[in-house]
């Protein structure tokens, strides 16, 4: 279920940075996301990340569960990453 639920929000999150969003909004979002607050988030990109962070939240806690160890600073670092290369890719 997680991996399906990453590759729904790999692909909405690649589609907003290659067709929908503004270069403006993509720079605010990625923003947001390494700083992993959504303040000054509106419309698609808060619903992004919203689901990025309850993704987070999701994917940790079944990993703690599991392994007892914390991984969301692991898994929050990954998602960084991944928005900084979809941004440099639209610049």
């Amino acid at each position: 279920m997680v991996v399906a639920k990453s590759a729904i929000l790999i692909t909405v999150a690649d589609d907003f940075f290659d067709m929908e969003g503004s270069l403006d909004e993509l720079n605010i979002l990625t923003d947001a996301v390494r700083r992993w607050d959504s303040r000054g988030l509106s419309g698609h990109s808060n619903v992004i990340f919203d689901a990025l962070d309850n993704l987070v939240k999701e994917t940790a806690e079944k990993h703690l569960q599991q392994k007892k160890t914390d991984t969301t600073c692991f898994l929050k670092q990954i998602w960084v990453e991944t928005f900084d290369s979809w941004l440099v890719e639209a610049k």
